[in-house]
């Protein structure tokens, strides 16, 4: 399965959710880039499957420096979710 077909199906499963949308997104995005090229996203963007929304944030999610792309750069990070479980450890501990 192409790559942009396995993104078509990840767009009409994700449909209603952006945080689900940008869960796809990241298993293709990371701090070092991605391995695809314009034309395949301009492939992607261009079919009917995706919303005005995914087309949208898709673009974004390949513009380097966009909030976007810095979103879902941070949904690959886990220590700042390790960390956030550490303080609410803290507080559970406190109310003990």
């Amino acid at each position: 399965m192409l790559w942009v077909d396995y993104m078509v199906k990840a767009a009409l499963h994700s449909r209603g959710s952006a945080e689900h949308w940008f869960r796809y997104l990241r298993k293709y995005i990371d701090k070092c880039g991605t391995v695809f090229t314009t034309v395949d996203i301009d492939k992607l963007r261009s079919r009917e499957e995706l919303t005005m929304f995914q087309r949208i944030s898709l673009k974004a999610a390949f513009t380097e420096g966009s909030h976007t792309r810095k979103h879902i750069i941070d949904l690959n990070e886990h220590g700042k979710h390790d960390m956030l479980s550490a303080v609410r450890a803290k507080i559970k501990e406190a109310k003990v």
